[in-house]
């Protein structure tokens, strides 16, 4: 129980320090990069990825990159099929990005962020949806206790946000989302 509160409690602190530099990120840029969507569908922007997480990721302070196929420096992580197996929850059945196929950026702040990236350009369809490990390598390393998918999205022309509910919100069993975390 006691773990639960704490990774609560980090999960808290992680979305506020990333909206923090995608707020800082955006008054020293003057509007939203263009790598959103607009929240309720529709309208994707992916001009600007590349510049915009190369921005977030040194406002951040990423102290290691993790490629896909460092095993030491990332947990492995259940897979859509073995949560859903085990009796877990997913929001879309379309999700499909696996966790552990994307680039790790181990923070200073003991979080790891999971971005799609190919040949270190963040320029690709996934740019909007992004995991994060609040607690990094310590456990459980699970999803809905200290691993979530969010999303970013833009509520309005000068405003980006993070989605506190992802689309491919993947729960195990006994986890919660983001939102519900957030919101207590």
């Amino acid at each position: 129980f006691l773990d639960k509160v704490y990774n609560d409690e980090r999960m808290k602190k992680s979305y506020t320090n990333m909206q923090n530099a995608i707020n800082l990120i955006n008054a020293e840029n003057g509007i939203p990069y263009e790598c959103y969507t607009l929240q309720r569908g529709g309208n994707y922007h992916y001009d600007e990825c590349n510049k915009f997480w190369n921005e977030f990721l040194g406002k951040y302070k990423a102290v290691k990159i993790c490629e896909t196929n460092q095993t030491s420096c990332r947990p492995r992580y259940k897979t859509k099929a073995e949560v859903l197996a085990e009796g877990g929850s997913i929001r879309s059945m379309a999700c499909s990005y696996p966790i552990n196929a994307h680039t790790a950026y181990n923070l200073n702040d003991g979080s790891t962020i999971y971005l799609y990236s190919f040949n270190g350009s963040f320029a690709y369809t996934n740019s909007v949806l992004f995991g994060i490990d609040v607690n990094g390598l310590k456990g459980p390393n699970k999803w809905g206790y200290d691993l979530f998918y969010l999303n970013l999205f833009r509520k309005n022309a000068n405003a980006s946000t993070l989605g506190m509910t992802a689309t491919c919100e993947l729960l195990e069993k006994g986890g919660e989302s983001a939102e519900s975390i957030l919101l207590k």
